[in-house]
């Protein structure tokens, strides 16, 4: 597979992030190197590539058929020969649409979708992938599939290659997701209650009424779009 702008030796996470909630457990078999370890449905978004257009900040727009790449952390499209690429020229990327899905670029944090919009503030998500254990060979070369999961590890770009898949003994990752609000001034800010409270500044007092009236998962999506939907209200 070709890419544009990117290697294959990006890890698993991007540095700092947590899985919020965690919605799928994928067993990867050992022995098989490199990004084709992870089966298509867990590396990426949508079961197959969609219609979609690239905005980028000048205005200009390109179409194409793009897929969401989970483990890679990229935005990908089949250009007219067939390939699969790494869309370019990022930093100058506004938005991708996909279907009737958006994805806004953060420098930082990568493409976020957005999952809610409330004017005043957006509610947006990344799905990412972490590892949770290694599973050791048994014998005659059988991974040992006994036991609960409860060791995780997650890994930090340049820390956890692609190339590190190819090993012995089964690799168990988790599909998560992690959910951040996105401000009228396009800032982009971790799902949390300091997060919150700096966001509806003005209405602080308000907001910290709300949150100790309503019990708020700040890792549910249904909690966090009851609560924005309140806070943009305040607005």
């Amino acid at each position: 597979m070709k890419t544009v702008l990117f290697t294959l030796g990006i890890g698993l996470m991007t540095q700092g992030a947590i899985l919020a909630q965690s919605t799928e457990v994928i067993r990867v078999k050992g022995g098989i190197g490199g990004e084709k370890a992870v089966p298509f449905t867990a590396r990426y978004r949508y079961e197959q590539f969609r219609s979609g257009k690239v905005m980028y900040l000048n205005g200009t727009v390109a179409t194409a058929r793009f897929n969401y790449n989970i483990l890679l952390g990229e935005m990908q499209f089949i250009d007219s020969r067939g390939d699969t690429l790494a869309l370019a020229d990022e930093p100058v990327v506004r938005l991708v649409g996909v279907g009737d899905d958006v994805f806004l670029h953060d420098r930082k944090k990568g493409y976020l979708e957005i999952i809610a919009d409330y004017s005043t503030v957006k509610l947006v998500t990344r799905q990412g992938l972490k590892m949770a254990r290694t599973e050791r060979m048994g014998g005659y070369d059988q991974s040992n599939g006994t036991g609960a999961i409860t060791t995780y590890q997650s890994y930090s770009s340049g820390n956890m290659s692609v190339s590190q898949l190819e090993r012995k003994g089964d690799l168990v990752l988790i599909k998560g997701r992690d959910y951040f609000m996105i401000d009228r001034n396009n800032r982009s800010f971790s799902a949390t209650k300091s997060n919150l409270l700096k966001v509806f500044g003005k209405h602080r007092p308000l907001v910290t009424d709300y949150l100790v009236r309503e019990s708020i998962d700040f890792k549910r999506e249904d909690d966090l779009k009851k609560l924005l939907r309140y806070c943009s209200e305040l607005q």
